[in-house]
């Protein structure tokens, strides 16, 4: 019944052939659920690009909020349940959350790239224990993400790209044990 509000502000300057900026943002949206359940999620958020040479940049964003795992946030949960999530008196909480990435990007010559992140996204896990229903009956609850990944990126035209990526994924459930992916990707993208 009513909009999500967002907003974004940032200040930025030339430093060595590229963008130096800092930005804030927030988000607030009120959520419907059913059987007339509502969550306020929020979120708010910081974003950096610091060019530190020429041919070497640091970028990354970090977030704190709740109810946000619609925007890719809290390992893409929103919301937990206190109770089965099929009957209309099961009780909901939007899920606390805080996150981040990090890239080093290199760019060895004009047309190659080589990119390192690192990335980190947590549930508070002293909002789920206690009132979330044990994940064995009614999925998986995850309580925080890991990841680390390193990619090369070639352009050999102004419109096509190609990239070989290796990607590490540690995955912590809150009922569960923890788990490791690792993932090899060839790309290749036209830009139109």
């Amino acid at each position: 019944g009513q909009p999500a509000y967002a907003f974004r502000a940032a200040w930025s300057t030339p430093l060595f052939g590229h963008p130096l900026s800092f930005g804030v943002a927030g988000y607030y949206g009120r959520q419907a659920w059913s059987w007339g359940r509502y969550v306020d999620g929020y979120a708010g958020m910081t974003d950096w690009q610091v060019p530190i040479l020429r041919r070497l940049m640091l970028s990354g964003e970090f977030y704190r909020g709740r109810g946000a795992g619609g925007l890719g946030a809290a390992i893409g949960q929103t919301i937990v349940f206190g109770a089965d999530p099929s009957t209309p008196n099961a009780p909901i909480r939007g899920l606390d959350s805080a996150g981040g990435w990090s890239q080093l990007k290199f760019q060895l010559t004009p047309k190659l790239e080589l990119n390192g992140v690192y990335a980190a996204d947590t549930a508070f896990a002293g909002d789920i224990r206690g009132f979330a229903i044990d994940a064995n009956n009614f999925g998986e609850i995850l309580g925080r993400n890991r990841g680390e990944l390193g990619n090369l990126v070639y352009r050999p035209r102004s419109d096509l790209v190609l990239s070989a990526e290796f990607r590490r994924l540690h995955t912590f459930p809150i009922f569960d044990p923890a788990s490791v992916t690792n993932q090899i990707s060839l790309s290749m993208g036209i830009l139109f």
